[in-house]
């Protein structure tokens, strides 16, 4: 049986040379075959697990863990879907939306244009994502003379090592990056739970029933932003949802299912939408559980005080508590662990961007996608024009705003506009993918359970707000 193996080029075109393999069997071989999902939880789990949902625990208590936790579950059927007629048409994101009904401006669908538009206001919070990396490094390690300068040589640091990564490394480098920092600060919140049941701040099982009721707690006005931020932020969020057909079609779904009419083709496709099935529920276990684990700690060590820390301070408070109690190296770990999480966010949420970049001129006609070194050298360009307005608004920003203002607002806005127009965007793709390798109706009636259901969050938490 022939192994796949991960493409290291960039998506050149629609319609490739197919290479044909087939679907791995067994354990072992199927977990090699993984890929796409582990960067999507190294992208999401970040501004949302790290900083976004801890703060709202801080606030709210125990009370909002099922919001948190159905913002991460109820997105799988709809990461399986858009996953499923990407690899099945070899279409990217924006040709698929091509598809959905409605007018095109310049040969693009208005759904691509207002999509863009808003993920364009969201990359604001990788500003807060980057203030964040530097601000706890700055902590971690001050640089002695050079303290009062600390946050912003950092920055630096920061910025230019993400703009090297990118620039040399593409798929296959990309997903052994993820991969790396996906373990360390899945290890990170690992031994946070287990230390915290050895401090004042234990965490009881009374305390995870309560959060588990439909409730918005005393404060349903305020909740209702934070539920709809976390719905935009946490899991498989919205902007993951649109770059997740990238990291597909690199890795090589596509051509090693065959084009149409290919010998063994259903039997074939049919194996590794098996494996995509796989990907995308071991992306959102990891995502769901260490949201799981950064609400817990938030709720159970700031809930009821009146000295909350804002934004990165969060980690630097519950390393005080390890520290205290376990020593100095627990602060270390943690906070390692915390760096891990951030930077995986900005350096695939950055290398994304020009992949959509590239992918929307191809769209439009003004890319060749046969042109494999020119759609490289146009990702290179967006990735690095978007980061580097990235940078110049952290340098203006720095000190004047926290963190997790800048990241809850861009999750806020995610969670109310994007989230929704891409939910059902898919929802009409999915029900118009090959008819023979559609979703069955089962998984048809869970996915439109799960729109239903985020959209009913939604509305719940704007009626309470306003009602």
């Amino acid at each position: 049986m022939t192994e796949p193996v991960a493409s290291t080029e960039p998506i050149a075109s629609t319609n490739p040379v197919a290479s044909v393999v087939e679907p791995p069997r067994g354990i072992l071989p199927t977990l090699g075959a993984l890929g796409p999902g582990i960067i999507v939880a190294g992208s999401v789990i970040g501004g949302g697990e790290l900083i976004n949902a801890p703060i709202q625990a801080a606030t709210f208590g125990f009370v909002l863990l099922w919001a948190a936790l159905l913002a991460c579950v109820l997105k799988y059927f709809l990461q399986v879907e858009i996953g499923r007629y990407a690899i099945l048409h070899n279409s990217t994101t924006f040709e698929a939306l091509n598809l959905c009904p409605g007018p095109k401006i310049a040969g693009i669908s208005w759904i691509s244009w207002i999509y863009m538009v808003g993920y364009t206001v969201t990359q604001v919070g990788l500003v807060g994502i980057l203030l964040a990396i530097a601000g706890l490094l700055s902590a971690m390690f001050p640089l002695g003379p050079f303290a009062e300068y600390s946050v912003t040589i950092w920055g630096i640091l920061v910025y230019g090592l993400t703009q090297f990564l990118l620039w040399r490394s593409r798929y296959a480098g990309l997903e052994k990056i993820v991969m790396v920092l996906v373990a360390l600060f899945s290890l990170a919140v690992i031994f946070a739970l287990v230390l915290i049941q050895g401090t004042s701040y234990r965490i009881a099982m009374s305390d995870i029933v309560s959060g588990l009721q439909f409730s918005f707690g005393d404060q349903p006005a305020l909740a209702t932003v934070a539920v709809i931020s976390m719905i935009g932020a946490l899991g498989t969020t919205a902007n993951e949802l649109f770059q997740y057909p990238y990291w597909l079609l690199e890795k090589g779904f596509s051509n090693h299912i065959g084009p149409p009419g290919a010998q063994n083709r259903v039997s074939r496709a049919q194996g590794w939408i098996r494996v995509l099935r796989i990907d995308v529920g071991v992306s959102t276990l990891i995502a769901t559980f260490i949201t799981a684990a950064f609400f817990l700690l938030g709720a159970a060590v700031f809930f009821g005080r009146a000295d909350v820390p804002k934004g990165i301070g969060v980690v630097n408070e519950i390393s005080t508590i390890f520290t205290v109690t376990y020593g100095h190296g627990s602060h270390l770990l943690f906070g390692v662990g915390a760096v891990a999480t951030l930077f995986s966010t900005l350096l695939i949420s950055s290398a994304a961007s020009g992949r959509m970049g590239a992918d929307l001129l191809g769209t439009m006609g003004v890319l060749e996608r046969s042109d494999a070194t020119a759609v490289h050298c146009w990702q290179q360009r967006f990735h690095t024009f978007y980061l580097g307005c990235v940078f110049v608004v952290f340098l203006l920003l720095k000190g004047n705003q926290p963190p997790a203002v800048i990241v809850i607002f861009a999750q806020f806005v995610s969670g109310l506009f994007l989230t929704p127009l891409l939910m059902f965007s898919v929802g009409w793709l999915a029900f118009h993918t090959e008819k023979p390798l559609r979703m069955s109706w089962l998984s048809g009636a869970c996915l439109v359970v799960s729109i239903v259901v985020v959209c009913g969050c939604i509305v719940a938490a704007l009626a309470a707000r306003f009602g």
